[in-house]
């Protein structure tokens, strides 16, 4: 075991202020983000439930305490996250990551058996900046129906190229002699209001907006119809989710749709306690998030026990 501020890392970079108090205790990690330290301290983890995460950042935010940094917290589990933010399907079924995945679940001498495969992805393919490819000018600008916004044809071929790539992932599992029964667990995004609100560091804006600047040089700008194209947007990932759980053996769709509360339309310049930015949680978002949807899909599922769970 070591101290948190090893786990502070994700793919070289350094903690933040917001994180650097944190860091400096003294309290024992089993969270890592590359799998040199992961199998440097394999001894850790013999009798510790195995999680391996992989996704966005969601997973990964480096000046947010995001959900693998909060499981770790509720869990006494050894994880494994690989995640990098901006990371979208395609990069994660491609190159180098996708063949990192595949020796992890596969290869007996370079991998493991692991307890859980968690995924935070689709959210730059529904809600991300591929949401400018998903979007229309209608032909009547009064229109209040989503549908009328969105270009339906461009929608649905997205939700089946997820639709194929995630059904690679779930092949890989398939085919491994040691995880063909690892449950994998996806989580949904949270419906979320669009507004000019990057994600800043101190003082600065590193990226974002990601929805609200491509939504209105399309003259979309009514605050309440661009909550509903996004909740529409959402509500096709999870229906596809679902399709592919019913077809899949161990295929866990955490649904975190109503998980926070979206800002309200007359606030969206002010502070916010459970968003940080136009789409990410704040600490306190993705606190609720850990606990009260990831853990009691781990336990439902028999991944855990409240043995597991730190007290």
């Amino acid at each position: 075991m070591r101290p948190i501020r090893v786990a502070c890392f994700s793919r070289g970079q350094a903690c933040q202020k917001s994180l650097h108090r944190v860091c400096e205790t003294e309290i024992n990690m089993a969270l890592f983000t590359d799998t040199d330290s992961y199998w440097a301290e394999s001894p850790s983890h013999i009798l510790k439930k195995r999680l391996l995460c992989e996704g966005d950042s969601w997973f990964s935010i480096p000046s947010i305490a995001h959900i693998p940094l909060q499981l770790e917290a509720l869990l006494d589990a050894s994880i494994l996250c690989l995640a990098d933010p901006g990371d979208t399907l395609e990069e994660l079924t491609a190159g180098l990551q996708f063949k990192k995945i595949k020796t992890l679940l596969a290869s007996e001498r370079f991998g493991q058996k692991w307890d859980a495969l968690l995924l935070s992805v689709g959210g730059n393919d529904v809600i991300g900046p591929e949401i400018r490819g998903l979007l229309n000018a209608p032909a009547d600008p009064a229109s209040t129906n989503p549908d009328h916004y969105l270009n339906q044809e461009a929608v649905e071929q997205m939700f089946a190229v997820l639709d194929e790539r995630l059904r690679q992932i779930i092949g890989l599992r398939d085919q491994s002699p040691i995880n063909r029964e690892m449950p994998i667990f996806i989580h949904t995004y949270s419906y979320l209001t669009p507004r000019d609100e990057g994600h800043k560091v101190l003082a600065w804006r590193i990226s974002g907006p990601w929805i609200h600047r491509y939504m209105v040089p399309l003259g979309i700008t009514d605050c309440s119809l661009q909550q509903a194209i996004v909740a529409k947007l959402l509500d096709g990932f999870h229906g596809r989710l679902e399709r592919i759980a019913d077809e899949t053996n161990e295929f866990h769709v955490i649904d975190t749709r109503k998980s926070l509360e979206p800002v309200l339309c007359r606030n969206r310049k002010g502070s916010q306690k459970l968003w940080r930015d136009e789409i990410h949680p704040s600490r306190k978002g993705f606190a609720r998030i850990a606990k009260s949807f990831f853990v009691p899909a781990l336990l439902k599922a028999g991944v855990i026990t409240d043995a597991d769970l730190r007290r």
